[in-house]
Protein backbone atom coordinates (compact mmCIF):
# COMPACT_ATOMS: atom_id res chain seq x y z
CA UNK A 1 0.00 0.00 0.00
CA UNK A 2 1.64 3.34 -0.86
CA UNK A 3 1.55 6.48 1.55
CA UNK A 4 1.19 9.22 -0.31
CA UNK A 5 1.18 12.86 1.46
CA UNK A 6 1.13 12.75 5.20
CA UNK A 7 0.24 10.37 6.50
CA UNK A 8 -2.97 9.95 8.50
CA UNK A 9 -2.61 9.35 12.41
CA UNK A 10 -3.53 5.93 12.32
CA UNK A 11 -0.87 5.18 9.45
CA UNK A 12 1.71 7.12 11.14
CA UNK A 13 1.28 4.97 14.14
CA UNK A 14 1.64 1.45 12.72
CA UNK A 15 4.33 2.61 10.43
CA UNK A 16 6.11 3.97 13.75
CA UNK A 17 5.35 0.35 16.09
CA UNK A 18 6.50 -1.12 12.55
CA UNK A 19 10.19 0.14 12.38
CA UNK A 20 10.95 1.83 15.87
CA UNK A 21 13.07 -0.41 17.57
CA UNK A 22 15.04 -0.85 13.91
CA UNK A 23 15.50 3.01 13.59
CA UNK A 24 16.49 3.31 17.33
CA UNK A 25 18.91 0.23 17.49
CA UNK A 26 20.49 1.66 14.63
CA UNK A 27 21.03 5.30 15.62
CA UNK A 28 22.39 3.34 18.80
CA UNK A 29 25.07 2.18 17.31
CA UNK A 30 26.20 5.61 15.97
CA UNK A 31 25.23 7.67 18.81
CA UNK A 32 26.26 5.08 21.65
CA UNK A 33 24.03 6.72 24.36
CA UNK A 34 20.56 6.13 24.19
CA UNK A 35 19.52 9.39 24.79
CA UNK A 36 21.37 10.68 21.67
CA UNK A 37 19.88 7.95 19.62
CA UNK A 38 16.03 8.30 21.06
CA UNK A 39 16.74 11.59 19.61
CA UNK A 40 18.34 10.64 16.18
CA UNK A 41 15.23 8.16 16.15
CA UNK A 42 12.77 10.62 17.25
CA UNK A 43 14.06 13.04 14.29
CA UNK A 44 13.15 10.45 11.69
CA UNK A 45 9.70 10.17 12.34
CA UNK A 46 9.67 13.62 12.50
CA UNK A 47 10.99 13.86 9.01
CA UNK A 48 8.40 11.12 8.15
CA UNK A 49 5.57 13.21 9.76
CA UNK A 50 5.95 16.40 8.56
CA UNK A 51 7.26 15.48 5.12
CA UNK A 52 5.34 14.34 1.87
CA UNK A 53 6.77 10.71 1.31
CA UNK A 54 5.44 8.21 -1.00
CA UNK A 55 6.58 4.35 0.23
CA UNK A 56 6.11 1.68 -2.24
CA UNK A 57 6.39 -1.08 0.17
CA UNK A 58 8.13 -1.93 3.70
CA UNK A 59 10.90 -2.29 2.17
CA UNK A 60 11.00 0.91 0.47
CA UNK A 61 10.40 2.25 3.96
CA UNK A 62 13.02 0.29 5.60
CA UNK A 63 15.91 1.53 2.89
CA UNK A 64 14.33 4.93 2.85
CA UNK A 65 14.51 5.11 7.08
CA UNK A 66 18.33 3.44 6.74
CA UNK A 67 19.70 6.27 4.79
CA UNK A 68 17.89 8.94 7.15
CA UNK A 69 18.64 7.55 10.19
CA UNK A 70 22.79 6.96 9.08
CA UNK A 71 22.71 10.74 7.36
CA UNK A 72 21.02 11.94 10.93
CA UNK A 73 23.39 10.33 13.38
CA UNK A 74 26.31 11.36 11.15
CA UNK A 75 25.60 15.15 10.94
CA UNK A 76 24.61 15.51 14.40
CA UNK A 77 27.90 13.48 15.57
CA UNK A 78 29.87 16.06 13.57
CA UNK A 79 27.76 19.14 14.93
CA UNK A 80 28.16 17.94 18.22
CA UNK A 81 31.98 17.92 17.25
CA UNK A 82 32.85 15.73 19.72
CA UNK A 83 35.30 12.28 19.95
CA UNK A 84 34.08 9.09 21.32
CA UNK A 85 36.59 7.35 24.35
CA UNK A 86 36.55 4.32 24.38
CA UNK A 87 34.05 1.52 24.33
CA UNK A 88 30.39 1.55 25.06
CA UNK A 89 29.92 -0.49 28.56
CA UNK A 90 27.27 -3.32 28.66
CA UNK A 91 25.51 -1.82 31.37
CA UNK A 92 24.58 1.19 29.03
CA UNK A 93 23.47 -0.76 25.83
CA UNK A 94 19.59 -1.14 25.93
CA UNK A 95 18.56 -4.83 25.61
CA UNK A 96 16.95 -4.15 21.84
CA UNK A 97 20.43 -2.84 20.73
CA UNK A 98 21.95 -6.52 20.94
CA UNK A 99 19.13 -9.28 20.05
CA UNK A 100 22.01 -11.99 20.79
CA UNK A 101 24.26 -10.24 23.95
CA UNK A 102 25.81 -12.89 25.59
CA UNK A 103 27.23 -14.46 22.06
CA UNK A 104 27.76 -11.15 20.24
CA UNK A 105 28.47 -8.38 22.51
CA UNK A 106 32.15 -8.98 21.84
CA UNK A 107 31.58 -8.69 18.03
CA UNK A 108 28.85 -5.87 18.28
CA UNK A 109 31.19 -3.84 20.31
CA UNK A 110 34.33 -4.69 17.86
CA UNK A 111 31.97 -3.53 15.02
CA UNK A 112 30.78 -0.20 16.57
CA UNK A 113 35.00 0.71 17.33
CA UNK A 114 35.32 0.32 13.34
CA UNK A 115 35.49 4.10 11.53
CA UNK A 116 32.32 5.15 9.76
CA UNK A 117 32.91 3.75 6.19
CA UNK A 118 33.57 0.54 7.35
CA UNK A 119 30.96 0.08 10.09
CA UNK A 120 28.44 0.89 7.69
CA UNK A 121 29.00 -1.68 5.56
CA UNK A 122 29.36 -4.38 8.16
CA UNK A 123 26.34 -3.17 10.24
CA UNK A 124 24.23 -3.19 6.63
CA UNK A 125 25.57 -6.58 5.27
CA UNK A 126 24.96 -8.68 8.38
CA UNK A 127 22.93 -7.22 11.20
CA UNK A 128 20.26 -5.72 8.14
CA UNK A 129 20.65 -8.59 5.88
CA UNK A 130 21.48 -6.48 2.50
CA UNK A 131 22.68 -7.97 -0.64
CA UNK A 132 26.67 -5.58 -1.57
CA UNK A 133 24.61 -4.40 -4.23
CA UNK A 134 22.15 -3.03 -2.03
CA UNK A 135 24.11 -1.33 0.81
CA UNK A 136 26.26 -0.03 -2.10
CA UNK A 137 23.03 1.73 -3.48
CA UNK A 138 21.83 2.87 0.08
CA UNK A 139 25.48 4.32 0.33
CA UNK A 140 25.77 5.52 -3.21
CA UNK A 141 28.81 3.63 -3.24
CA UNK A 142 30.28 1.79 -6.10
CA UNK A 143 29.51 -1.58 -5.24
CA UNK A 144 33.85 -2.74 -5.80
CA UNK A 145 34.21 0.15 -3.26
CA UNK A 146 31.12 -1.61 -1.21
CA UNK A 147 33.24 -5.67 -1.52
CA UNK A 148 36.66 -3.67 -0.65
CA UNK A 149 35.22 -1.93 2.27
CA UNK A 150 34.00 -5.08 3.79
CA UNK A 151 37.32 -7.06 3.35
CA UNK A 152 38.77 -4.54 5.26
CA UNK A 153 36.35 -3.82 7.66
CA UNK A 154 36.75 -7.64 8.23
CA UNK A 155 40.34 -7.55 8.47
CA UNK A 156 40.22 -4.99 11.35
CA UNK A 157 37.47 -6.63 13.00
CA UNK A 158 39.22 -10.26 13.25
CA UNK A 159 42.87 -7.71 14.49
CA UNK A 160 40.73 -6.41 17.12
CA UNK A 161 38.86 -9.86 18.27
CA UNK A 162 42.43 -11.31 18.51
CA UNK A 163 43.80 -8.61 20.72
CA UNK A 164 45.55 -6.65 18.60
CA UNK A 165 43.08 -3.46 18.81
CA UNK A 166 42.68 -1.42 15.48
CA UNK A 167 46.55 -0.28 15.02
CA UNK A 168 47.45 -3.54 13.32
Amino acid sequence: MAKTARMADADFEAFYERHWKYVFRLCFTYMKSEADAEDCAEDVFVKVLTGSFTFTNETHERKWLTVTAINLCKDKLKSYTRRQVGSIDDDRMPEIAAPEEEDQSEVLDAVKSLPPKLKDVIWLYYYEDYSTDEVAALLHRPASTVRNQMRDARLLLKNILEGGGQNG
